[in-house]
Formats: structure tokens, C-alpha cells, sequence
């Protein structure tokens, strides 16, 4: 199971918001998604691991003072901590994939369309992703190791890069702010197969924008 295949599933159909007529009764999967449990129980040691690779792949990637500044942070808090309190107003809950994709993605859509100030209902795109993930029969399959290793994976990912656009916004860093955005689309066009920039928030979650003549 990859993040690809979920968000590609999810937007295969997406349709501008008012484009069809919704005159159909709800199929049974949309009764389902809206029910399905994507939870699971966490495993302190797991956790660990998971933060152990993270960390390595920082420095790795951006060097040892930022992976050491996010050693220091962690061990003042852990990172689902830190997640919770940064999404909690937002209806989100830890131990839950639906949940850390949802503002993972969310996140994503705003660095890439720099809408800073705009407030989006999670609410839906929660719906959205459950769906999908209840449609998914190699979902419905990971064990709760598997879940919570995706779900660390989005949230240590969205801390990591909440953080540098919150920053670049109070330094008013307006090449950062392109930057962060540009890398935004670029992974999840790579990774994902979605541009960021072709789609909307909404009460549907996302949807294709609706471009007019």
C-alpha cells in the first residue's frame, strides 16, 4: 500500500464541486468509508524505530545541526505530541491514518497554492480518505504495525515541513515560501501522481478545480 495508491484513488473521479448532479442514492462503500476504522494500537518501541530513521534520513539529507534540532525537540516532547497539539483544533486525532494523511495533505495543498490564510474544513477530505481507504482491500489488510508506521511517517513529514513554512512565514521569506511550495508539488507529482494545483478543497474533500472559459 503506497500513498499513491490511496490519492490516486481518491481523486480518480473527482469531479468539480456542482459539475453532476448528485441525483443517485449512496453506494454501499460511501456508507462504509464513512464508518471505517483506519485506528490502531501504537507500539512505544515501534514509535522509536521509526524516529530513529527519520532522524537519519535528516541527517542525510540536511545535515547533522538539523537532525540534532529535532533530537532536541523530541526529547522534550514526542512528535505525536507535538502533532496533536497543532491539529487537535482541526478534529484530528493521533493513532489514526485517516487522520495523518488528512493534514499531511492538507498541509501540502496549502504550501503549493500559498494559501496561508485560508481555513479548510478537514472534515471532509477525512471522509474523502476513509473511503478510499475502505475501498482498498490491500489497506484493509496491514496489520497495526503497518498502519502506524504510515501514519508516523506523515506526521513526522508534516512536522518537519509545518515548521518551515511557519518560520519562512514570520521572516516573511518569500523565496522560501516558493520554495517549500514548488517542492510541495514536486513530490506529490512524483510520488503521488497528483497535482496539487489542479485541485480543490471542498464539502466533497478534493476535488478537480473547475476551470472556466
Amino acid at each position: 500500500m503506497t500513498i499513491r495508491a490511496i490519492l490516486t484513488a481518491v481523486l480518480l473521479f473527482a469531479v468539480p464541486a456542482g459539475a453532476v448532479a448528485q441525483d443517485v442514492a449512496p453506494q454501499a462503500g460511501d456508507a462504509a468509508g464513512a464508518l471505517f476504522d483506519t485506528s490502531y494500537r501504537p507500539s512505544p518501541t515501534l514509535s522509536a524505530r521509526i524516529q530513529r530513521e527519520f532522524l537519519s534520513s535528516v541527517r542525510w539529507s540536511a545535515g547533522a545541526d538539523a537532525r540534532d534540532r529535532l533530537l532536541a525537540a523530541f526529547s522534550e516532547r514526542s512528535p505525536t505530541e507535538i502533532w496533536q497539539e497543532l491539529v487537535a483544533p482541526d478534529g484530528l486525532t493521533t493513532n489514526n491514518v485517516t487522520d495523518a494523511l488528512t493534514a499531511y495533505w492538507i498541509l501540502n495543498w496549502v504550501a503549493a497554492n500559498g494559501a496561508y490564510s485560508l481555513e479548510i474544513d478537514s472534515r471532509p477530505v477525512q471522509k474523502q480518505l476513509a473511503e478510499a481507504f475502505a475501498n482498498d482491500a490491500n489497506f484493509r489488510a496491514l496489520n497495526d504495525q503497518q498502519r502506524q508506521e504510515m501514519a508516523e511517517g506523515y506526521i513526522l513529514n508534516f512536522l518537519v515541513e509545518h515548521a518551515a513554512l511557519n518560520v519562512a512565514l514570520e521572516q516573511q521569506d518569500v523565496e522560501t515560501l516558493t520554495r517549500l511550495g514548488t517542492a510541495a508539488v514536486r513530490r506529490f507529482r512524483n510520488q503521488m501522481k497528483i497535482d496539487l494545483l489542479s485541485v480543490v478543497p471542498g464539502p466533497e474533500g478534493f476535488v478537480a478545480k473547475h476551470i472556466t472559459d
